[in-house]
């Protein structure tokens, strides 16, 4: 065997040690597996909306849906899955507005309202990110798509395929430096808060929901992008032009024969307190709905969605999503008229007025 053939066998052994090492440390720190929530994974989704309907409706907004909505319970109650398309930190308008600019959709969105990404000027960070999403989907290569099928592949089995919380930029993040004066770098989230499944759906961990030290440092976070966001919402001209867009992309998939409906999903906490004196409700959710002239669910008006507590101040914890999403399923039903699919049966639903509404 020659030098070569020696160096090559060696980079190999050093390789491969390297990397079942790497799993097997990733495995003992007991991290749950999670799937990368990236442009592919989003894309991929992004395929399945044009067999939507009121019991498999498009669902876009912020992470609040994503948590709070369980796809698996949904499922269970209607016998369809949602089609999972929000985007955590963003603004749903893009995506409103991609859904009501494609010819094709002719099907149901839900629209998580979070008043201080919603309600952003165009342009903004939260604007941006989803946008990226929109732009990306188009371009979503053949090549693309197979190496995406690949890893799925790979990432059923390798906790260290996590680029969203593993990889050299996340864990370069966590290193304690300390801030240079007067800059942020952005949030930093523990690992154990959320982990994300293949259908889109975004969990905490049961580490999460049981430490309240981790639930403490996820509140902090809040209170640090709170310190860097605007205290007041957008007003005047800014804000007729938001809602005009909004009801434009409303229009066009009502003309189209599809439906939309507004859900504004619990927060607590300080949380929710600042977000009432940043956006009251008469002027922000309340106009949404009369400008566009389109239905909505308030938790705060319904005691059985009312009664939630988040760990964190803005998102249920696991037990809570699944009893949340059958609580809703037919407030939904009766707000809307729809026709959802419950226990696999297509019934009417009721014009009577809810008896659980303030």
């Amino acid at each position: 065997m020659n030098s070569l053939s020696k160096a090559g066998i060696l980079t190999l052994i050093f390789v491969l040690t390297f990397v079942v090492g790497w799993e097997l440390y990733w495995r003992s720190q007991h991290l749950a597996l999670s799937y990368n929530d990236d442009e592919s994974l989003w894309a991929h989704t992004r395929k399945e909306i044009y067999q939507t309907s009121p019991s498999r409706p498009v669902l876009i907004g912020s992470s609040r849906v994503k948590f709070d909505l369980d796809l698996e319970a949904w499922q269970r109650v209607t016998g369809e899955k949602p089609v999972q398309l929000a985007l955590v930190g963003t603004s749903p308008r893009p995506l409103l507005n991609d859904l009501a600019n494609d010819p094709n959709f002719k099907g149901t969105v839900i629209i998580d309202v979070t008043e201080g990404l919603f309600f952003t000027p165009d342009g903004s960070f939260p604007e941006r990110e989803a946008t990226k999403r929109v732009e990306f989907y188009p371009k979503w290569s053949l090549s693309q798509q197979l190496s995406f099928h690949i890893n799925h592949l790979l990432e059923d089995h390798l906790y260290f395929l996590d680029e969203e919380r593993l990889s050299l930029q996340p864990l370069l993040t966590d290193l304690p430096v300390p801030p240079r004066p007067d800059t942020w770098g952005g949030p930093k989230f523990p690992k154990e808060f959320v982990v994300n499944r293949f259908d889109r759906q975004s969990t905490m961990t049961d580490a999460m929901v049981a430490d309240t030290s981790i639930q403490n440092k996820v509140k902090a976070m809040w209170l640090e992008i709170g310190g860097h966001s605007p205290k007041q919402g957008v007003d005047g001209p800014l804000l007729t032009a938001i809602l005009n867009s909004v009801k434009q992309s409303v229009d066009q998939i009502r003309a189209r024969g599809g439906k939309v409906i507004f859900v504004r999903m619990p927060s607590d906490g300080p949380f929710h307190e600042a977000e009432k004196m940043g956006y009251p409700r008469e002027k922000y959710w309340d106009r949404l709905l009369a400008h566009t002239q389109t239905a909505g669910i308030h938790f705060e008006d319904y005691p059985v969605l009312s009664k939630y507590q988040c760990p964190e101040w803005s998102h249920l914890a696991p037990k809570d999503a699944i009893t949340f999403t059958e609580d809703i399923i037919p407030i939904l039903q009766q707000k809307t008229g729809w026709f959802i699919n419950r226990n696999g049966a297509k019934t009417p639903a009721t014009t009577a007025s809810l008896s659980n509404h303030q």
